[in-house]
């Protein structure tokens, strides 16, 4: 025991002394902070910067919308005294496509906007010209032409319809959201609580994953570099094995501890700790320890195989493969937490942590014997991985060569 302990320690002063495990500690922390408080900063910046009047050239053969939509601009410029728009009606030999498509190219205008006749029926497309895609300036311009449209519509109706008393009928209805629990209001948006589950994962996932990758990197470098056979001389392949994984596991419980620490307090700060519950911090741990036991042991197992980074990452990548899963299905889990989709994920233990911690953060009602089940084929499934690992290890470690077939990995684990 001491001697994988001594290992153990090794393993991890070792790995947190790299230049990378201190940026992913540090660095990711801090642009994760920076994203968090400075995204808000930057959007007002952007927002208070002033830009050129933008000049919006208008066709309106039949008359009727062009002084609507010249009062909609001159509230919009009110509005947003830094994002302005200018209207001017063109007709004749000016409101010819060409002609407008090449005041358009020369920068002349911004953009042009032709409103048949027939929009006002709704029978026809308005035709909208511009040399950018801007999101927000084109969804502003579509919104004005629109609400002049629609505000002809009603004044021309028979009789006259008063649109800004429907307008007041249709008001939208505020909601106060609350924590069944606490009964005390639930700040944050939308966004946030939408993204929570997957912000859990992808930490689950980072702290699994990129230290796993640092195990197996580390059993080739010290393969190829011979340092192995030294180890060797003072303990067994078992208790290399077993101290290499106790080490790298201190080394994601840390990287997982300050991220998580930068999270909670992150979301404090902004008024979401409900998101962050003791619950799904526990549910968290519970599924990294036997997730970054069962991802590290295949590794190293795959590490003790090969020769070279490049030969272990094509043997590794069906894994590779499986782990990306939750994220691509990560939206059906999410909406969907108890269909047959997610239950079945749910039992598949290479994914199974990832899929789980998505479904009690978007489910807090998660059956308790759906959670104690998954835990347990997990568990199962590391001590079945570890037991072949460590075969695997204590024949490959001194191998040299051509890398094995899957025929004889089973050959090593049957007679190691």
């Amino acid at each position: 025991m001491n001697k994988i302990l001594t290992v153990a320690v090794r393993e991890y002063v070792e790995t947190v002394k790299t230049k990378t495990f201190l940026l992913s500690s540090i660095l990711l922390p801090m642009l994760m902070i920076g994203l968090i408080f400075g995204s808000q900063w930057i959007a007002r910046a952007a927002e208070q910067e002033e830009l050129p009047t933008r000049r919006i050239a208008v066709v309106d053969p039949a008359g009727a919308v062009f002084a609507e939509l010249a009062r909609g601009v001159e509230r919009h410029n009110r509005q947003l005294p830094q994002r302005k728009f200018a209207v001017e009606l063109v007709s004749g030999e000016a409101a010819t496509i060409e002609k407008l498509r090449q005041r358009v190219a020369t920068d002349e205008i911004y953009a042009y906007v032709i409103i048949p006749p027939a929009a006002l029926a709704g029978s026809a497309a308005c035709e909208f010209g511009r040399k950018d895609s801007q999101l927000q300036a084109g969804e502003r311009i579509r919104r004005l032409v629109n609400e002049a449209i629609v505000q002809v519509r009603f004044r021309q109706a028979d009789p006259p319809i008063d649109l800004a008393r429907i307008q007041t009928l249709q008001a939208p209805v505020d909601f106060r959201e609350v924590d069944v629990k606490t009964g005390q209001e639930t700040g944050g948006s939308e966004l946030a609580r939408f993204l929570t589950p997957f912000a859990f994962m992808f930490l689950l996932f980072m702290g699994t994953m990129t230290i796993s990758q640092g195990l197996l990197t580390s059993v080739i470098e010290e393969k190829s570099s011979r340092v192995v056979e030294v180890l060797l001389s003072a303990v067994s392949p078992t208790q290399l094995m077993a101290g290499k994984i106790l080490g790298m596991v201190g080394v994601g419980a840390t990287l997982l501890a300050i991220w998580g620490t930068v999270g909670y307090s992150s979301a404090q700060a902004r008024g979401l700790e409900y998101l962050v519950t003791p619950d799904r911090l526990g549910y968290g741990v519970l599924y990294f320890v036997p997730t970054f036991l069962l991802l590290s042991s295949f590794l190293a197992a795959v590490g003790s195989a090969c020769n070279t980074l490049k030969e272990a990452q094509s043997m590794a990548f069906p894994l590779t493969i499986l782990t990306i899963v939750p994220m691509m299905l990560w939206w059906q889990i999410t909406q969907n937490p108890t269909s047959t989709l997610s239950l079945v994920l749910s039992y598949i233990p290479p994914i199974t942590p990832f899929v789980m911690i998505l479904r009690i953060c978007a489910d807090p009602e998660t059956p308790l014997v759906e959670i104690v089940a998954t835990l347990g084929l997990l568990w199962a499934t590391v001590v079945l991985t570890v037991w072949a690992a460590g075969k695997i290890f204590r024949v490959g470690v001194l191998m040299y060569g051509k890398p094995p077939s899957l025929k004889e990995l089973a050959r090593w684990i049957r007679y190691a």
